[in-house]
């Protein structure tokens, strides 16, 4: 993957692109962007699309967002009308295509946070909320140096960790466990995570509440709202230069992967774990992470049926083929812990196996 951008000390500056991007988002010019031609249904799942002869797109809202699925893994150009939500245009469609595309260069995104640990890269991975990216930041109150969170590049000869560039997220019951960390969170973000931690323990007391129509969503949309989005300046930038100041790093050599499983024993248990188990787990996870790309270019091949894409019909098992060679040679441990947990803890049971 190329991007745009990258840092330097304590702070993030463009940089030019070595060669052709991988990815191009741009606005549709006009009512350009209003295809005319056939409808597929929302089938459910308020997913409505168009085509015609050439073109494909996903009305949302009143937006429109063209995704030319055959295009990915070379140059994609991702459209979109200026009205079109950015955060569900990135991680939905964006991402994806970005991630899909580090395969033909022998390398994959991995759904992980990682840190760099006395010089040696440490790989927290697993289904969503199993703990990774507060696996990390314990991590990082112990002096570990943050290298990426939620999703991680991971070289194909196992070699490297890299940044996967995404904002780090906060659940409001970190917050007070990770000395430091509240410092580096912004008034709004607090006061937002605060209420919502307030709402969903309201939600989920029980009662005539569960009765009414639409309060699971409700619960869900409190859920997220109960967590707080850090930029990496934010969250290291401030305080690079202080004594008790996080550090960062772009990647790090990688040495030992925890593979997190959430367990009902209040025990934390760690064990050996076979490369080709966890390696064909995190292929799946990545599939699932990826539904709303996977499933917007069903309705592509539907349009388009000659149109096919192998790099995204084969990416599932290119990843876990990569993925198992990569850490054929690693350290690795499942880890049986209760989710959430105290970081603190989770890093005093993990130090003994990164030595």
């Amino acid at each position: 993957m190329r991007s745009p951008a990258q840092r330097r000390g304590n702070s993030t500056r463009c940089a030019p692109l070595s060669g052709e991007p991988d990815v191009v988002v741009s606005h549709f010019g006009g009512h350009s962007g209003r295809v005319q031609g056939h409808r597929l249904g929302d089938a459910g799942d308020g997913q409505l699309c168009v085509f015609d002869d050439t073109q494909f797109a996903l009305v949302h809202r009143g937006s429109v967002i063209s995704v030319p699925f055959d295009a990915v893994g070379s140059t994609c150009e991702v459209r979109c009308t200026a009205d079109s939500g950015m955060r569900k245009l990135l991680i939905d469609y964006v991402r994806p295509a970005l991630q899909l595309s580090l395969l033909p260069k022998h390398a994959l995104a991995v759904h992980s946070a990682a840190a760099s640990y006395n010089g040696k890269g440490l790989l927290f991975a697993g289904w969503a909320e199993s703990g990774k990216t507060e696996a990390m930041l314990g991590f990082l109150q112990a002096g570990a140096s943050f290298v990426s969170d939620k999703w991680t590049i991971v070289t194909g000869d196992g070699s490297s960790v890299l940044n996967f560039p995404t904002p780090i997220t906060v659940r409001d019951w970190m917050i007070d466990l990770i000395p430091g960390l509240r410092s580096r969170l912004t008034r709004t973000g607090l006061f937002r995570a605060r209420a919502a931690a307030a709402a969903t323990s309201v939600l989920k007391s029980g009662g005539a509440l569960n009765k009414v129509p639409g309060v699971s969503e409700i619960k869900g949309l409190a859920d997220l709202a109960g967590r707080v989005s850090v930029t990496h300046n934010r969250l290291f930038g401030d305080t690079a230069n202080e004594s008790d100041g996080w550090q960062s790093a772009a990647s790090a050599p990688l040495e030992t992967v925890f593979f997190l499983l959430t367990s009902d024993s209040q025990k934390i248990q760690v064990r050996p774990a076979e490369a080709a188990e966890v390696a064909g787990r995190l292929a799946d996870c990545a599939q699932y992470e990826r539904r709303a790309f996977y499933g917007l270019y069903r309705r592509f091949r539907y349009a388009f049926p000659q149109r096919r894409n192998a790099l995204i019909e084969g990416a599932r098992d290119t990843e876990a083929e990569l993925l198992t060679q990569a850490l054929a040679s690693k350290r690795i441990f499942a880890v049986e812990a209760p989710f959430p947990f105290n970081p603190a803890a989770l890093h005093e049971a993990l130090r003994p196996f990164c030595d």
